[in-house]
């Protein structure tokens, strides 16, 4: 199998092992081999790409995290120069159209737009009585988006230089970090309906509007404002674009390599050891595998008062993901390009909070996607196929019973039990889609088990840390480490998504390298 883990590799000493392949590591270690750096990443899984990866069963094949990215529509704009400089320009995007996400909520439709002021104007058309609430809520995202810069800017600081001038740079993000959605908005109207479609996207965070802090949701909701993007040839183009890049400036990748401890010697971090017994060294151990992983699994040293306020912080939502392959084209079962959020009722928190309490199969939010739809490649490598993914929350708690059992073989009362949540996502499936009942080839439910056994998240969670209000005062949340020479990366340090998974890796490297590699990165141009 190519990039196999081998023993061999212990036999060579590395400027950096990064630990975990997801976006965040990979992208470190691309702009650290750019930078000539012998870059080492070690990935548990037997495949590369953390959340961007994909799976397949018979002729179809899935996603597994990334269902759509904003911004890179945006040629000049900075996360498309970061994409291009990241894969040397190999990774192509597809506008998913005019309408990139659709909300339900009791049976009510509301279309979001691709444009600013085209999504403005959408949302004043279905509520006429609140234009000016409306445009004072697009003016507060832009402005708590621009704030962030500031705020992750920060996090590239030496200590010594954030406790100086680090609250300047942080105090005006934490004026809306430390108010929930519901609080900012309700500021600005109070027509609950409305509060509730301006929060429908709030899946892409993973907490309802009373629960999740204004800054995740301006940051999210900024960042699709111009639209969604699909990366052609489907969310794998992203690892394997990256990789390319790794290998040709020397760097490699090991797969099926499980890390068993970072070593820590006089409170520096000299290399790893592996689940083998391997040992490798390095001068720079990077952690992509979340900050409750890396202080409570991969650091053996005592517990200090610092890993006890991150352990306070709970991890993000877990879910279930219904896998469906179609036997018909998307064009032929008039599948469409847009997700689409769908509610039982405009009581977002309420049914949320039902949702989690009792543990009975009434999502109060099921989240469809179509990946093949959004991939421009996908007719011609699968073609007379399309896909389609359900996702719902699961609380961890719900599974936990089995975690002790091997994947796929964890008895009948288990796959009883996933076969209920499998016929009620269909019926959310059908409620809004009825064409594609009797077209289904293949059907596969995912657990937060399945999570956890992939991705080595203790919860199953897939967006790390939770959004809370309380996540953004935690100041461990950066690239530096208590330790000398370990440093942290992944959308822990910076927040959910593909976008922020990149951006955390640029902010690594800018404090490992100690270069401005933003200014590099916006005046970079793609080869030819």
């Amino acid at each position: 199998m190519k990039n196999l883990y081998s023993s061999a590799l212990a036999n060579s000493h590395y400027d950096a092992i990064i630990i975990g392949s997801g976006m965040g590591g990979l992208t470190t270690a691309a702009i650290l081999s750019k930078a000539g750096k012998k870059v080492l990443v070690l990935e548990k899984h037997y495949v590369a790409g953390g959340f961007t990866h994909t799976f397949k069963r018979k002729k179809f094949e899935w996603d597994v995290g990334v269902h759509y990215v904003g911004q890179v529509n945006i040629k000049d704009g900075l996360l498309r120069k970061a994409f291009d400089y990241v894969t040397d320009g190999k990774l192509k995007w597809t506008d998913m159209g005019k309408v990139y996400d659709q909300a339900v909520i009791g049976g009510d439709v509301y279309n979001f737009m691709s444009g600013r002021e085209e999504q403005l104007q959408q949302m004043i058309a279905y509520f006429p009585e609140e234009e000016k609430a409306i445009r004072d809520y697009y003016k507060l995202i832009s402005k708590v988006a621009s704030l962030s810069l500031m705020f992750f800017a920060e996090r590239t600081m030496p200590n010594w230089l954030s406790r100086s001038i680090g609250y300047f740079l942080r105090r005006g993000f934490y004026k809306y970090s430390q108010q929930t959605t519901y609080e900012a908005i309700r500021g600005l109207t109070a027509n609950e309906k409305l509060i509730s479609v301006l929060s429908a996207q709030c899946g892409n965070y993973g907490l309802p509007p009373k629960k999740s802090s204004f800054a995740i949701h301006a940051m999210v909701t900024d960042h699709f404002l111009d639209g969604g993007n699909y990366p052609v040839g489907g969310s794998s183009s992203i690892p394997k674009s990256l990789i390319s890049v790794i290998e040709a400036n020397g760097g490699t990748i090991a797969i099926s390599a499980p890390v068993k401890r970072i070593v820590i010697e006089n409170n520096k971090a000299t290399g790893v050891e592996m689940e083998n017994g391997d040992l490798l060294h390095a001068e720079k151990i990077i952690s992509n595998t979340g900050i409750h992983n890396t202080y409570n699994k991969l650091i053996r040293t005592e517990k200090s008062e610092s890993t006890s306020e991150i352990n306070n912080l709970k991890a993000s939502v877990s879910h279930v993901c219904l896998y469906v392959g179609l036997n018909g084209s998307d064009e032929e079962l008039a599948l469409p390009k847009h997700n689409i959020w769908l509610y039982n009722s405009y009581e977002l928190d309420k049914d949320y909070d039902a949702h989690q309490e009792h543990k009975h199969w009434e999502p109060s939010l099921s989240y469809i996607s179509f990946p093949s739809a959004k991939d421009a490649d996908w007719p011609r490598t699968h073609p007379d196929t399309s896909t389609v993914q359900v996702i719902a929350s699961c609380p961890y708690e719900w599974v936990e019973e089995w975690k002790n059992m091997k994947w796929k073989k964890r008895g009948d009362e288990y796959d009883t039990y996933k076969e209920q949540i499998k016929e009620r996502l269909l019926e959310k499936l059908y409620s809004v889609l009825p064409q594609v009942k009797g077209r289904i080839e293949v059907c596969e439910l995912s657990t937060p088990l399945s999570t956890k056994h992939f991705s080595n998240y203790e919860r199953g969670e897939i967006y790390g840390l939770e959004h809370s209000t309380k996540r953004f005062t935690l100041k461990q949340l950066r690239a530096s480490t208590p330790y000398k020479n370990l440093y942290l990366t992944g959308q822990d340090i910076v927040c959910v998504g593909v976008g922020s998974a990149l951006f955390s890796g640029i902010i690594t490297s800018v404090v490992i390298l100690n270069r401005n590699l933003l200014s590099r990165i916006s005046k970079y141009k793609v080869p030819g």
